[in-house]
Protein backbone atom coordinates (compact mmCIF):
# COMPACT_ATOMS: atom_id res chain seq x y z
CA UNK A 1 0.00 0.00 0.00
CA UNK A 2 2.48 2.77 1.24
CA UNK A 3 6.61 2.77 0.06
CA UNK A 4 8.63 5.09 3.06
CA UNK A 5 11.76 6.70 1.26
CA UNK A 6 14.27 8.03 3.69
CA UNK A 7 16.86 9.66 2.01
CA UNK A 8 20.14 9.92 3.81
CA UNK A 9 23.84 12.14 4.26
CA UNK A 10 25.70 12.37 7.07
CA UNK A 11 22.83 11.93 10.21
CA UNK A 12 24.36 9.32 11.44
CA UNK A 13 22.67 11.28 15.19
CA UNK A 14 19.53 10.94 13.46
CA UNK A 15 18.62 8.74 11.14
CA UNK A 16 17.97 5.35 13.04
CA UNK A 17 15.26 7.15 15.29
CA UNK A 18 13.88 7.73 11.64
CA UNK A 19 14.36 4.39 10.34
CA UNK A 20 12.58 3.13 13.54
CA UNK A 21 9.26 5.17 13.60
CA UNK A 22 9.02 4.58 9.63
CA UNK A 23 9.16 0.88 10.53
CA UNK A 24 6.05 0.92 12.92
CA UNK A 25 3.57 2.58 10.19
CA UNK A 26 0.83 -0.23 10.28
CA UNK A 27 -0.30 -0.44 6.61
CA UNK A 28 -1.07 -3.61 4.78
CA UNK A 29 2.64 -3.72 2.11
CA UNK A 30 4.34 -1.06 3.97
CA UNK A 31 7.54 -0.85 2.44
CA UNK A 32 10.74 1.22 3.62
CA UNK A 33 13.47 2.17 1.35
CA UNK A 34 16.69 4.07 3.00
CA UNK A 35 19.25 5.62 0.58
CA UNK A 36 22.68 6.26 1.69
CA UNK A 37 23.95 9.35 -0.42
CA UNK A 38 27.09 8.50 -0.06
CA UNK A 39 27.54 9.49 3.52
CA UNK A 40 30.93 10.26 4.99
CA UNK A 41 30.50 9.79 8.44
CA UNK A 42 30.28 6.56 8.32
CA UNK A 43 26.43 6.75 8.66
CA UNK A 44 26.22 4.19 5.13
CA UNK A 45 28.03 1.53 6.72
CA UNK A 46 25.96 1.96 10.00
CA UNK A 47 22.25 1.94 8.62
CA UNK A 48 23.76 -1.26 6.34
CA UNK A 49 24.86 -3.05 9.42
CA UNK A 50 21.34 -2.18 11.57
CA UNK A 51 18.98 -3.27 8.76
CA UNK A 52 21.30 -6.84 8.04
CA UNK A 53 20.50 -7.35 11.77
CA UNK A 54 16.75 -6.75 11.19
CA UNK A 55 16.30 -9.83 8.89
CA UNK A 56 13.36 -7.89 7.76
CA UNK A 57 12.10 -7.97 3.74
CA UNK A 58 9.66 -4.76 3.77
CA UNK A 59 13.05 -2.31 4.45
CA UNK A 60 15.50 -2.29 1.95
CA UNK A 61 19.06 -0.03 2.20
CA UNK A 62 20.70 1.49 -1.09
CA UNK A 63 24.08 2.90 -0.87
CA UNK A 64 25.35 5.38 -3.78
CA UNK A 65 27.95 7.58 -5.27
CA UNK A 66 26.76 11.54 -3.68
CA UNK A 67 24.61 12.84 -6.02
CA UNK A 68 22.68 15.28 -4.07
CA UNK A 69 19.01 14.85 -2.31
CA UNK A 70 17.07 15.29 -5.59
CA UNK A 71 18.81 12.23 -7.33
CA UNK A 72 18.13 10.35 -3.96
CA UNK A 73 14.24 11.28 -4.30
CA UNK A 74 14.15 10.25 -7.86
CA UNK A 75 15.60 6.89 -6.98
CA UNK A 76 12.89 6.61 -3.76
CA UNK A 77 10.55 7.11 -6.40
CA UNK A 78 11.60 4.72 -8.95
CA UNK A 79 11.90 2.28 -6.55
CA UNK A 80 8.50 3.10 -5.14
CA UNK A 81 6.24 0.17 -6.39
CA UNK A 82 3.21 0.89 -3.99
CA UNK A 83 0.09 3.10 -4.58
CA UNK A 84 0.84 5.32 -2.00
CA UNK A 85 4.51 7.29 -1.12
CA UNK A 86 5.76 9.44 1.93
CA UNK A 87 8.96 11.12 1.59
CA UNK A 88 10.88 12.22 5.12
CA UNK A 89 14.23 13.54 5.91
CA UNK A 90 16.81 11.27 7.76
CA UNK A 91 16.78 13.83 10.65
CA UNK A 92 12.97 14.42 11.03
CA UNK A 93 10.61 12.09 12.95
CA UNK A 94 7.66 10.44 10.49
CA UNK A 95 4.65 10.07 13.16
CA UNK A 96 3.07 6.15 11.84
CA UNK A 97 -0.37 7.38 13.25
CA UNK A 98 -0.83 10.43 10.89
CA UNK A 99 0.57 9.17 8.15
CA UNK A 100 -2.36 6.41 8.23
CA UNK A 101 -4.33 9.01 8.94
CA UNK A 102 -3.74 10.77 5.64
CA UNK A 103 -3.68 7.33 3.47
CA UNK A 104 -6.82 6.92 5.01
CA UNK A 105 -8.47 9.97 3.92
CA UNK A 106 -6.94 9.56 0.73
CA UNK A 107 -8.98 6.10 -0.07
CA UNK A 108 -12.32 8.15 1.15
CA UNK A 109 -11.35 10.94 -1.71
CA UNK A 110 -10.24 8.86 -4.64
CA UNK A 111 -9.91 11.54 -6.32
CA UNK A 112 -7.29 13.56 -4.39
CA UNK A 113 -3.79 12.96 -5.16
CA UNK A 114 -2.01 13.81 -1.97
CA UNK A 115 -2.68 14.58 1.50
CA UNK A 116 -0.86 17.78 2.74
CA UNK A 117 -0.96 16.84 7.01
CA UNK A 118 0.76 18.84 9.86
CA UNK A 119 3.66 18.41 12.23
CA UNK A 120 5.11 20.18 14.75
CA UNK A 121 8.76 21.67 14.62
CA UNK A 122 11.08 20.87 17.42
CA UNK A 123 15.17 22.06 18.61
CA UNK A 124 17.31 19.89 19.60
CA UNK A 125 18.16 21.34 22.69
CA UNK A 126 14.21 21.68 23.64
CA UNK A 127 12.16 18.76 22.11
CA UNK A 128 9.85 19.31 24.23
CA UNK A 129 8.95 22.48 23.08
CA UNK A 130 6.90 21.88 19.62
CA UNK A 131 5.84 24.61 17.40
CA UNK A 132 3.21 23.63 14.75
CA UNK A 133 4.58 24.04 11.29
CA UNK A 134 1.14 25.46 9.60
CA UNK A 135 -0.76 28.08 10.41
CA UNK A 136 -2.89 30.66 9.27
CA UNK A 137 -0.32 31.55 5.75
CA UNK A 138 -1.30 27.90 4.65
CA UNK A 139 -4.74 27.44 5.05
CA UNK A 140 -5.51 31.12 3.33
CA UNK A 141 -2.86 29.74 0.89
CA UNK A 142 -4.27 26.35 -0.18
CA UNK A 143 -8.20 28.21 -0.50
CA UNK A 144 -6.71 30.49 -3.10
CA UNK A 145 -8.69 29.99 -6.37
CA UNK A 146 -6.77 28.32 -9.25
CA UNK A 147 -6.05 31.42 -11.00
CA UNK A 148 -4.76 33.40 -7.55
CA UNK A 149 -2.56 30.08 -6.26
CA UNK A 150 -0.80 30.03 -9.79
CA UNK A 151 0.29 33.79 -9.25
CA UNK A 152 0.43 33.79 -5.16
CA UNK A 153 2.54 30.74 -5.56
CA UNK A 154 5.56 32.55 -6.68
CA UNK A 155 4.64 36.14 -5.24
CA UNK A 156 3.50 35.23 -1.15
CA UNK A 157 4.28 31.31 -1.35
CA UNK A 158 4.10 30.73 3.04
CA UNK A 159 7.23 28.93 4.02
CA UNK A 160 7.10 26.18 4.13
CA UNK A 161 5.53 23.42 2.79
CA UNK A 162 6.92 19.95 3.45
CA UNK A 163 7.35 17.03 1.21
CA UNK A 164 7.49 15.18 4.85
CA UNK A 165 4.36 16.46 6.11
CA UNK A 166 2.79 14.81 3.07
CA UNK A 167 1.68 11.25 1.99
CA UNK A 168 1.61 10.92 -1.74
CA UNK A 169 -0.43 8.85 -4.50
CA UNK A 170 2.56 7.40 -6.51
CA UNK A 171 1.26 8.64 -9.60
CA UNK A 172 0.81 12.39 -8.99
CA UNK A 173 4.43 12.57 -8.20
CA UNK A 174 5.54 10.55 -12.06
CA UNK A 175 2.75 12.53 -13.37
CA UNK A 176 5.20 15.96 -13.01
CA UNK A 177 7.94 14.00 -14.09
CA UNK A 178 9.49 13.25 -10.35
CA UNK A 179 12.14 16.39 -9.16
CA UNK A 180 14.28 18.25 -11.91
CA UNK A 181 18.00 17.23 -11.50
CA UNK A 182 18.64 20.85 -12.59
CA UNK A 183 17.26 22.07 -9.71
CA UNK A 184 18.87 21.68 -5.71
CA UNK A 185 15.28 22.22 -3.99
CA UNK A 186 12.95 19.49 -3.05
CA UNK A 187 10.21 20.87 -1.60
CA UNK A 188 9.12 24.09 -3.34
CA UNK A 189 9.46 23.17 -7.04
CA UNK A 190 7.51 19.96 -6.40
CA UNK A 191 4.55 21.95 -4.40
CA UNK A 192 4.79 23.80 -7.74
CA UNK A 193 4.09 21.53 -10.11
CA UNK A 194 1.54 19.76 -8.00
CA UNK A 195 -0.26 22.65 -7.14
CA UNK A 196 -0.44 23.78 -11.04
CA UNK A 197 -1.79 20.24 -11.56
CA UNK A 198 -3.95 19.75 -9.07
CA UNK A 199 -4.98 23.01 -7.61
CA UNK A 200 -8.33 22.39 -5.95
CA UNK A 201 -8.42 21.62 -2.33
CA UNK A 202 -10.44 18.89 -0.83
CA UNK A 203 -10.94 17.64 -4.81
CA UNK A 204 -7.47 17.59 -5.97
CA UNK A 205 -5.31 17.49 -3.08
CA UNK A 206 -6.29 17.45 0.73
CA UNK A 207 -5.25 19.80 3.58
CA UNK A 208 -5.61 18.36 6.89
CA UNK A 209 -3.15 20.30 9.46
CA UNK A 210 -4.68 18.76 12.88
CA UNK A 211 -3.23 15.52 11.67
CA UNK A 212 0.41 15.27 13.20
CA UNK A 213 2.55 13.54 10.38
CA UNK A 214 6.17 14.61 11.23
CA UNK A 215 8.73 16.12 13.19
CA UNK A 216 10.45 18.49 11.81
CA UNK A 217 13.75 18.89 13.78
CA UNK A 218 16.06 21.88 13.62
CA UNK A 219 19.23 21.91 13.90
CA UNK A 220 22.66 23.92 13.16
CA UNK A 221 23.40 22.04 9.98
CA UNK A 222 19.58 23.02 8.35
CA UNK A 223 20.65 23.94 5.18
CA UNK A 224 18.15 26.62 5.40
CA UNK A 225 20.25 28.55 7.46
CA UNK A 226 22.59 29.29 4.59
CA UNK A 227 20.75 32.19 3.31
CA UNK A 228 23.38 32.67 0.67
CA UNK A 229 22.91 29.26 -0.67
CA UNK A 230 19.43 29.26 -0.16
CA UNK A 231 18.69 32.82 -2.11
CA UNK A 232 20.67 31.31 -5.25
CA UNK A 233 18.72 28.29 -5.18
CA UNK A 234 15.28 29.72 -5.21
CA UNK A 235 16.24 32.40 -7.94
CA UNK A 236 17.64 29.51 -10.15
CA UNK A 237 13.97 27.89 -9.26
CA UNK A 238 12.22 31.28 -10.35
CA UNK A 239 14.25 31.17 -13.37
CA UNK A 240 12.78 28.09 -14.60
CA UNK A 241 9.71 28.00 -13.02
CA UNK A 242 7.81 30.79 -13.02
CA UNK A 243 6.01 32.56 -16.22
CA UNK A 244 8.07 36.16 -17.70
CA UNK A 245 4.88 38.03 -16.75
CA UNK A 246 5.70 37.59 -12.94
CA UNK A 247 9.19 36.44 -13.16
CA UNK A 248 10.99 39.76 -12.26
CA UNK A 249 8.60 41.12 -9.72
CA UNK A 250 8.78 37.27 -8.30
CA UNK A 251 12.54 37.53 -8.11
CA UNK A 252 12.33 40.72 -6.51
CA UNK A 253 10.43 39.63 -4.05
CA UNK A 254 12.81 36.57 -2.78
CA UNK A 255 15.71 38.92 -3.24
CA UNK A 256 14.42 41.32 -0.54
CA UNK A 257 13.60 38.86 1.79
CA UNK A 258 16.98 36.83 1.91
CA UNK A 259 18.71 40.34 1.85
CA UNK A 260 16.78 41.58 4.96
CA UNK A 261 17.54 38.33 6.65
CA UNK A 262 20.82 38.92 6.15
CA UNK A 263 20.98 42.34 7.63
CA UNK A 264 18.80 40.91 10.15
CA UNK A 265 21.46 39.04 11.41
CA UNK A 266 24.24 40.95 11.05
CA UNK A 267 25.81 39.44 7.72
CA UNK A 268 26.23 42.51 5.51
CA UNK A 269 28.74 40.80 3.11
CA UNK A 270 26.16 38.25 2.17
CA UNK A 271 23.75 40.80 1.33
CA UNK A 272 26.11 42.53 -0.67
CA UNK A 273 26.96 39.44 -2.44
CA UNK A 274 23.20 38.83 -3.67
CA UNK A 275 22.73 42.32 -4.26
CA UNK A 276 25.92 42.18 -6.98
CA UNK A 277 25.12 39.36 -8.07
CA UNK A 278 21.49 40.44 -9.48
CA UNK A 279 20.22 42.15 -12.40
CA UNK A 280 19.49 45.48 -11.87
CA UNK A 281 15.77 45.19 -12.76
CA UNK A 282 15.19 42.63 -9.81
CA UNK A 283 17.22 45.03 -7.90
CA UNK A 284 14.61 47.73 -8.30
CA UNK A 285 11.57 45.47 -8.42
CA UNK A 286 12.97 44.56 -5.12
CA UNK A 287 12.12 47.68 -3.13
CA UNK A 288 8.96 47.51 -2.83
CA UNK A 289 8.49 44.17 -1.38
CA UNK A 290 11.46 45.01 1.08
CA UNK A 291 9.39 48.04 2.10
CA UNK A 292 7.11 46.31 2.86
CA UNK A 293 8.31 43.44 4.40
CA UNK A 294 9.84 46.03 6.94
CA UNK A 295 6.85 47.46 7.42
CA UNK A 296 5.25 44.32 8.21
CA UNK A 297 8.24 43.58 10.97
CA UNK A 298 7.78 47.12 12.72
CA UNK A 299 3.95 46.82 12.87
CA UNK A 300 4.40 43.25 14.38
CA UNK A 301 6.86 44.26 16.50
CA UNK A 302 4.93 47.46 17.80
CA UNK A 303 1.77 45.21 18.61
Amino acid sequence: MITLVIPSYNHINYVFGCIKAALAVDLPGRKVVVIDDGSTDGSGEAIESFISSLSDSTIEFISKPNGGLVSSLNLGLARADMEFIYLVASDDIPEPAGIKKCVDKLIASPNAKFCIGGGYAFFDKTPENRVPIYGVAQDDFFSLSPDAMSRSIFLNYPSPILLQSTVFKTDSLRAIGGWDPKLMLDDYPTFIKLLTHFPIRDVDFLFAPEVSVVGYRQHESNSYKNVKRQYFMVRELMEELAPDYIQRKAIGRILASYVISALKNGDFATALVMLRSSKFMHVVAAIPAAISLVGKRVARKSN
